[in-house]
């Protein structure tokens, strides 16, 4: 993101990166912290922006996770989009919630597989991705639905895949937006399970579509 931060830059865009709460630099633990909570922090990262740059179009470059968090969050923005990037956005909560699952057992020799299937209670934290989390959040993640749960975008929206196993069939949700599959790396796997390099074409095509 950072690199595609200064290639909007050098085309003329004022670009604010932000860490959710809990995660990153920003203040807080990830046990602390919910996903309404974090669909806030994107309204405060918008409103500071269009304060900051003074400028009257804003675009929203949301990954995985936080594409997911833009899709559901984009009838109550805080300020309106011009345009908006979804890249690889998290379908089906539940599939993403396995998949790190079975990725943390596999660099580990214990399981927390019969700690994440108990019972709901949000002063338990559970251990997802390298991360302490609380159940709520854990719940939220699951029930992220995409692929059959409509959502309501504004006009102008592109959703890029790099991952050849979604179709486009099987996006309910942002059926409005413009859909772009793309062979290209994804800097969020695991680096044994990636191509060296940059994604190189995702970033082209985001840059075409904005210009």
């Amino acid at each position: 993101m950072r690199i595609l931060s200064k290639r909007l830059c050098a085309i003329g865009f004022d670009t604010l990166r932000f860490d959710y709460f809990g995660a990153g630099d920003s203040g807080g633990e990830t046990v602390d912290a919910e996903l309404d909570g974090w669909k806030d922090d994107i309204s405060t990262a918008l409103r500071e922006l269009k304060e900051m740059s003074g400028r009257s179009r804003v675009v929203i470059v949301g990954m995985r996770l936080g594409a997911t968090l833009v899709a559901e969050l984009a009838p109550r923005l805080s300020v309106e989009p011009d345009s908006i990037v979804l890249w690889d956005p998290i379908l089906c909560g539940s599939d993403y919630v396995k998949t790190l699952l079975d990725r943390q057992a596999h660099h580990s020799e214990r399981s927390i597989d019969s700690a994440a299937s108990g019972p709901s209670d949000a002063a338990v934290a559970l251990e997802l991705g390298g991360l302490l989390v609380s159940s709520s959040f854990f719940d939220g993640l699951k029930s992220i639905d995409l692929r059959s749960r409509k959502v309501r975008l504004p006009p102008k929206v592109l959703t890029i895949l790099t991952d050849n196993q979604h179709r486009s069939g099987e996006m309910v949700g942002l059926d409005r937006s413009e859909i772009a599959i793309l062979k290209a790396p994804s800097p969020w796997k695991d680096s044994a399970e990636q191509e060296e390099g940059l994604p190189v074409e995702v970033f082209e095509r985001i840059l075409k579509w904005l210009g």
